[in-house]
């Protein structure tokens, strides 16, 4: 043989060492939506691959590398395979690759991709749906809207990911749990939001997407069979929702009643009446609140309203409640509360009110007044007002009580009774003396934290009963 002839056998035998790369796509064409693996491999000791992030406008994720190690004729052949994944909408082409082996540059060639239209989608194997359950509504009024997936029962879907979606000007609740049932050849995935329109004009909603993985069967590196996922995306067409304005002055859509109630209407002097204000509501209330007030003479705290929603039966409902404690020296009247709202049935603006309450204070040598109703202006948070804010409101409430306990005091000439049978006693006997102690003001602060807020603050009676001895025995010092 010829030198010639040897250096050929030669070449051909060492070719492989020295690298070769290819580029491959698992399905060609494919339809639009559905995800594409590109495989790159190269043929060498040392291959750097490239770093793709996109192809064009379609982003690409890397899935991830496997080294291949064969004899061939007694001699090591190493294989890199590099995957990546995307998912184009249109038709394109991978462009050539370089790919660096074993410090050589080398270049794939180039893959145009046919990408076909996702037509008739309700004659394939999957079909969505976006459907609300009025095209009509008025600002703030919740309307059902629906995503619903079906899958063909003997499909052999893997994974089932609904994508969030597109809107603008709307509030979004998402209510209940997805549902999948049965329904004639297919299996319905279906999930459920309430949309909450923020302006007035046609919004639009959607198009939902939902990607499916079925179950695909390939060859791996080594020839075996495995089932792999293959994703697609199905896109829904968008829904338009006409949204009319609510009257001027009115932010409230749906059916409201209100509730006011009280605990006592007849106490003595220094004790405490607990109002409850409730408001029942078909529509939304999540966002609801009523005015605080003051009432002449009467010290008020409040509570945190207490909100719950509730969707049932395709209506959306809820309550609101608050509760106030008021203790005054004197009789009072709790003005009525009263608010707007727009029945979208009868189309027309109602008013819901409470009526005007009348607590009558016993023991009380103050006149009764008629209530100031006032606008909301800072109360919020008196539920938790410190010592000194404290000690004014009730320098001012409890003067009259602390002037009556004094003159109790000499009438009697004896230290007045301790009932320390329940927490209300207690906070009771304390009230007095909180705006000239700092120690009462956090005991009576604790008791009022366990009986108006539901708190479990450890109160030690012992303790108690030693405080309020000294403040009544230097009332009674006072007094003499």
């Amino acid at each position: 043989m010829s030198n010639r002839g040897r250096f050929f056998i030669a070449l051909l035998t060492i070719l492989p060492l020295f690298g070769s790369v290819k580029a491959t796509v698992d399905e060609n064409p494919v339809i639009s939506g559905e995800r594409v693996e590109l495989k790159v491999e190269a043929i060498g000791e040392r291959v750097i691959f490239p770093e793709l992030s996109n192809i064009g406008e379609v982003n690409v994720t890397t899935e991830g590398s496997r080294r291949l190690e064969w004899f061939d004729e007694n001699r090591s052949v190493v294989k890199w395979v590099q995957l990546y994944e995307f998912t184009p909408k249109k038709s394109l082409t991978v462009p050539p690759l370089e790919v660096i082996v074993d410090g050589k540059r080398e270049r794939t060639k180039p893959i145009f991709l046919q990408v076909k239209p996702n037509l008739q989608v309700g004659k394939r194997s999957f079909r969505i749906e976006l459907v609300a359950e009025s095209d009509e509504v008025y600002v703030n009024q919740p309307v059902a809207v629906t995503v619903r997936f079906m899958e063909r029962r003997e499909t052999p879907v893997m994974s089932v990911d609904f994508v969030p979606m597109k809107y603008e000007n709307f509030w979004v609740k998402r209510v209940g749990k997805p549902k999948r049932y049965a329904k004639g050849e297919y299996l319905v995935h279906e999930i459920e939001y309430l949309f909450f329109p923020q302006k007035a004009g046609d919004l639009k909603i959607g198009p939902a997407e939902v990607k499916v993985a079925t179950a695909k069967k390939m060859r791996d590196a080594f020839g075996f069979i495995v089932r792999r996922p293959q994703w697609a995306t199905l896109v829904s067409r968008p829904v338009t929702l006409h949204v009319k304005p609510l009257p001027k002055g009115v932010n409230l859509v749906g059916k409201f009643t209100l509730d006011a109630s009280v605990s006592d209407k007849e106490v003595e002097a220094g004790k405490p009446v607990t109002l409850t204000l409730k408001v029942e509501a078909r529509g939304n209330i999540e966002d609801f609140d009523l005015p605080l007030f003051k009432i002449d003479g009467v010290t008020v705290y409040a509570q945190e309203p207490k909100v719950l929603q509730r969707y049932a039966h395709g209506i959306y409902s809820g309550s609101w409640e608050r509760k106030f404690v008021l203790i005054a020296e004197r009789s009072y009247t709790i003005p009525p509360f009263s608010f707007k709202y727009f029945d979208p049935d009868e189309k027309s603006v109602k008013t819901v009110s409470s009526e005007p309450i009348f607590v009558e204070v016993k023991g009380s040598l103050a006149p009764a007044k008629e209530f100031v109703a006032k606008e909301k202006s800072g109360m919020k948070g008196e539920s938790e007002l410190d010592y000194l804010y404290l000690a004014i409101s009730f320098a001012l409430g409890m003067a009259t009580m602390y002037l009556l306990l004094k003159l109790y005091g000499k009438r009697k000439k004896r230290e007045p009774t301790l009932n320390v049978g329940s927490e209300l006693g207690m906070l009771q006997q304390l009230l007095p003396y909180v705006s000239e102690s700092k120690e009462a003001a956090q005991m009576a602060e604790n008791l009022y934290a366990n009986i108006f807020e539901g708190r479990a603050v450890k109160i030690d009676k012992k303790m108690y009963k030693k405080l309020i001895d000294s403040l009544q025995k230097r009332d009674l010092e006072e007094s003499l």
